[in-house]
């Protein structure tokens, strides 16, 4: 029997699910594609019907999930609110995604952990790259419009945005236990933010 595009396309995504959950879990060289199809409730065959390969799926994986999940994140960053609250909402966001959201924890863990060990992954890290510069962008735009309230120099505060995103990404992979429970994350993200950008009385 013909399986329909719609059913393809899910079956597809199945695949990329449970292999960014076996990549997290078992890293690049462990990671067996008869898992990946276990957790996908389908057969091997399967899974080399739609991608040649490991390379291939960490790839696909890497560049989809970066792509659907980069676009709901830089949501915050382009409301119309004051930069301080859109930075702090950016950033408790993150958090929460890191706490709550496997899917999202193991995208962040497969990327920074398993990814590297991984041969010729090329447009997946393409992808994700892509989408760090966006997000720079952006920062540097909402830490643009308040420059005069800034503690430090632009870049300085950009630098320390991103250190701290890679440094929960970190946590993230290794100590998941050390994350901020879910109804600290934005006053985690507040006193970041309030280190970083005075404030203006009302």
């Amino acid at each position: 029997m013909r399986r329909t595009a719609a059913e393809a396309a899910e079956t597809r995504q199945a695949i990329i699910r449970s292999a960014l959950h076996r990549f997290a879990k078992d890293g690049w060289e462990a990671c067996s594609l008869v898992e990946v199809a276990r957790g996908a409730d389908v057969t091997r065959g399967a899974v080399y019907h739609h991608f040649t390969g490991k390379r291939e799926l960490l790839d696909a994986a890497l560049s989809e999930q970066w792509h659907s999940q980069g676009e709901a994140l830089l949501a915050a960053l382009d409301a119309s609110t004051a930069p301080e609250v859109r930075l702090t909402a950016f950033l408790a966001d993150y958090l929460r995604r890191l706490r709550g959201d496997t899917a999202f924890r193991e995208l962040a863990v497969v990327t920074v952990l398993v990814a590297p060990q991984a041969p010729a992954v090329k447009s997946g890290l393409e992808q994700k790259t892509a989408a760090l510069a966006q997000w720079s962008a952006l920062l540097i735009r909402v830490l643009t419009e308040c420059e005069e309230r800034l503690r430090a120099p632009l870049d300085i505060a950009r630098f320390n945005i991103a250190s701290f995103l890679y440094g929960a990404t970190l946590t993230a992979a290794l100590t998941p236990e050390d994350l901020p429970a879910s109804g600290c994350c934005e006053a985690t993200a507040r006193a970041l933010v309030a280190g970083l950008i005075t404030v203006e009385s009302p």
